[in-house]
């Protein structure tokens, strides 16, 4: 059925076909000057946190807020439903005669948890015995900023590291680049579809040599309120350095490539590669340790070689290292460069004449121990309040912000940290020159082991910012990076008009 509105813009249209012969016309510029889009509180937010536990030893917490102090949508009477994180669906196992083959019907279980306020910082312990998604979902008043993160810790004598990933919207599209398939290094791609409907995707893969023709990545299905896994080394065997292309060709879907790495036996880190902006000329990349060993990983995925500029974001500005400002990547490859960004912090900027898409990845080490691997990847700029909700700073472990600015004259931000209550506790306000890279040890407030903050840029666009996560244990090193994304407060929508005026009436038959 028709609404009087749109009934009104169709008849305004049946009018345009009569005046204009055969040719349709689109409105006036009058129109879309005096009805441009209009920014309105989004009114549904759905993310997916990729791969929650399944580790009988570990610490695995899932953290949600609904950013305080944002435009919501008005209200529309009945009773405002909570904030609602759920399990999706593994795939159904065909020789399990308890499998009901419907991955929808087997996730309908009670909530991990139910929130019901905006503004306060809830953190979940997570214990599963299978790793799994979880889907977390905001309605109306409840659905302007919201955003969630997940982590992992573990200290075993096989398996050890800190993981950490924001748990992103599904989308049509994902970039990542960095993961490995060589022996003992193994990349897990997680597609997770929180919706309703089925999608498919098909997966492109590069590496170092070109584009990797691997079976099975066409038209892969994974059903409505399911996930799908992709062991990136049976699909790329072999290859040193990797980037991955997820498009989905119908419906929706979140992705997200975990990374475990040993040594023969020997744990050698676990991470997730950030997922990074699609290809572009234009990139930043956000913190990079001022230790370890450190390597920018670039794809190409054009038809022409790439001729790009590196730009180190260091404490004092941004400046072009030696021997390494000018770097060409071949088309259709992953490029590995060995890179020294010093004893600070810092961020990447890179400017190319082809697009390209990029990460840093980092190895850090301790004298005898064992090492863990991180990585962090190129990101979009603030868009305005950004939260780090797990930030881990209890037990030898310390969480730091590294925020660089993107413009060229000076930025300011503002961070604050959230009591337990979702009050600020604290405002910390830094202005950070053109180029330079700025560290911001975190505290939690009050007796919890994480510190909940949140970013608010001055301007829109001028910082770009990740998360450091370190410690040192008695076995080596712990080590995680996570760049900040924006959650989604506003989305534009037409402002519909009901008839286009100044319009002739069409001529009566005779």
């Amino acid at each position: 059925m028709i609404s009087a509105r749109w009934a009104g813009l169709a008849a305004g249209a049946g009018v345009a076909v009569v005046v204009g012969g055969a040719t349709l016309i689109g409105p006036p510029d009058s129109i879309v000057d005096d009805h441009p889009e209009v920014s309105e509180p989004v009114v549904r937010s759905s993310l997916v946190c990729p791969y929650v536990d399944g580790e009988e030893a570990g610490s695995a917490e899932l953290g949600v807020l609904a950013l305080p102090g944002v435009e919501v949508a008005e209200e529309t009477g009945g009773e405002q439903p909570p904030i609602t994180v759920q399990a999706l669906a593994l795939p159904p196992d065909p020789e399990d005669p308890e499998a009901t083959g419907d991955p929808a019907e087997e996730a309908a279980t009670e909530p991990l948890v139910s929130i019901a306020d905006r503004g306060v910082p809830t953190v979940t312990p997570v214990e599963t015995a299978a790793g799994t998604s979880y889907a977390v979902t905001g309605q109306g008043a409840l659905a302007p900023g919201l955003a969630a993160e997940q982590s992992l810790i573990l200290q075993e004598v096989d398996l050890r590291g800190i993981s950490t990933a924001t748990c992103t919207a599904p989308r049509r599209e994902h970039w990542f680049v960095g993961a490995s398939a060589e022996v003992g290094r193994r990349g897990r791609l997680v597609l997770s579809n929180p919706t309703d409907v089925p999608a498919v995707v098909d997966v492109e893969l590069w590496d170092e040599a070109g584009v990797i023709d691997a079976p099975g990545t066409q038209d892969v299905g994974v059903p409505a309120r399911s996930q799908r896994i992709l062991l990136l080394d049976a699909l790329a065997a072999g290859s040193v350095t990797t980037a991955v292309h997820v498009q989905s060709s119908q419906g929706r879907v979140t992705a997200a490539l975990e990374v475990r790495e040993t040594e023969e036996i020997t744990p050698q880190g676990m991470t997730y590669v950030p997922a990074a902006v699609a290809p572009r000329r234009d990139l930043w990349i956000p913190g990079v340790p001022g230790s370890g060993q450190r390597s920018l990983r670039i794809v190409a995925p054009g038809d022409t070689d790439a001729i790009v500029s590196l730009q180190i974001l260091g404490a004092d500005g941004a400046y072009s290292p030696v021997d390494q400002d000018v770097i060409t990547v071949t088309a259709g490859t992953v490029a590995d460069i060995p890179l020294d960004t010093g004893t600070d912090p810092a961020g990447i900027r890179l400017q190319s004449d082809e697009p390209i898409t990029g990460s840093v990845r980092v190895v850090q080490a301790t004298d005898g121990g064992q090492p863990d691997v991180a990585y962090t990847s190129a990101s979009e700029p603030l868009t305005g309040p950004t939260p780090a909700l797990l930030s881990r700073s209890a037990s030898g472990i310390a969480s730091t912000l590294l925020i660089s600015s993107a413009v060229s004259t000076t930025a300011r931000v503002t961070v604050q940290t959230l009591a337990a209550d979702g009050t600020v506790a604290e405002e910390q306000p830094l202005e950070l020159p053109a180029g330079a890279t700025v560290p911001v040890p975190l505290t939690p407030a009050g007796d919890v082991p994480n510190a909940t903050v949140v970013v608010v840029p001055e301007a829109p666009g001028s910082v770009v910012a990740a998360r450091q996560i370190s410690a040192t244990d008695d076995d080596g090193a712990l080590l995680d990076l996570m760049p900040l994304i924006s959650p989604t407060i506003e989305v534009n929508v037409p402002e519909v008009v009901g008839e286009l005026p100044d319009v002739p009436e069409p001529a009566e038959s005779p």
